[in-house]
């Protein structure tokens, strides 16, 4: 017998609210890269240069993940799916107050234009879907 760590009715809101829940916390992290991201390197606090860190090594990764949602998802209006395709774009463009966290992110560049290269590709299926 197997034991369900979520009931039905938890996880029906949840299918419903997946795609918005992801797009808030893509929100959130660039509201933290914006506020905090230029101020990273005049503070010493652990915890500040934690949050930083954090929202900028995730806040790529949600944002792919909520284009892949919004290209998977069959039930969603489809002018919103436009909408929010080209903001999670503008997010994987990152905040311009921050630069690269390290030197080694900045030598990177060309994997991070592949990287954008097909998150532009994965935005214009969602728009051409639609």
């Amino acid at each position: 017998m197997a034991m369900e760590v979520f009931s039905e009715k938890i996880l029906n809101l949840w299918n419903k609210c997946e795609v918005r829940v992801i797009i808030l916390l893509s929100l959130i992290l660039q509201i933290i890269l914006i506020t905090f991201g230029s101020r990273r390197k005049f503070t010493a606090r652990s915890w500040y240069r934690i949050v930083v860190w954090s929202a900028y090594l995730t806040a790529d990764w949600v944002a792919t993940v909520a284009l892949g949602k919004l290209a998977a998802s069959t039930h969603a209006d489809s002018d919103l799916q436009i909408f929010w395709a080209q903001f999670l774009l503008l997010h994987l463009g990152g905040p311009d107050t921050i630069t690269a966290y390290s030197l080694e992110d900045n030598e990177l560049w060309l994997r991070h234009l592949l990287g954008l290269v097909v998150h532009v590709g994965v935005a214009f299926y969602v728009f051409l879907r639609s």
